[in-house]
């Protein structure tokens, strides 16, 4: 697991913990979430153990995690985050096709899910818009209401 430095307090962003098994993944998204304003990765986590065992000390708001890693399917590391810590809001960034899984993915307590073929800015959108509150799809291409 990698820690990134915290900004002053007077630079308030949303704290992000990436989950993905993949090393090069991680640093390109923490490239790309770090140079927006309101963002910042607090960390990196390359399994499912790991990032549980992180959120405590890293306190992120966001969760962003790929769904498929080493040692526990990503269904059910969904499920154990969200009755561990049903504060963190979790964006789901996946290889594998929506039509499969995004279903899955938002009743085991995710807020949204983006397949990574969709790019930087489809990233960066469906974590502001699941950090207002809302369910994304890129599907859809536009944010869902979400009632929880």
């Amino acid at each position: 697991m990698k820690t990134t430095k915290s900004r002053p307090a007077s630079q308030t962003r949303t704290r992000i913990l990436i989950v993905d098994d993949h090393p090069l993944t991680r640093h390109g998204l923490a490239q790309l979430i770090n140079r927006e304003p309101d963002l910042m990765v607090c960390g990196e986590a390359g399994s499912a153990a790991q990032a549980l065992a992180a959120i405590p000390s890293l306190r992120p708001d966001l969760l962003l995690a790929d769904l498929t890693m080493p040692g526990k399917s990503g269904l059910d590391f969904l499920k154990d985050l969200k009755i561990r810590y049903p504060e963190v809001i979790v964006l789901v960034l996946s290889m594998h096709d929506e039509t499969m899984y995004a279903e899955r993915v938002l009743r085991a307590g995710a807020r949204g899910y983006v397949m990574k073929s969709q790019g930087g800015e489809k990233v960066l959108e469906a974590i502001r818009q699941v950090l207002r509150g809302k369910v994304y799809s890129v599907k859809t291409c536009r944010p869902l209401s979400w009632t929880r």
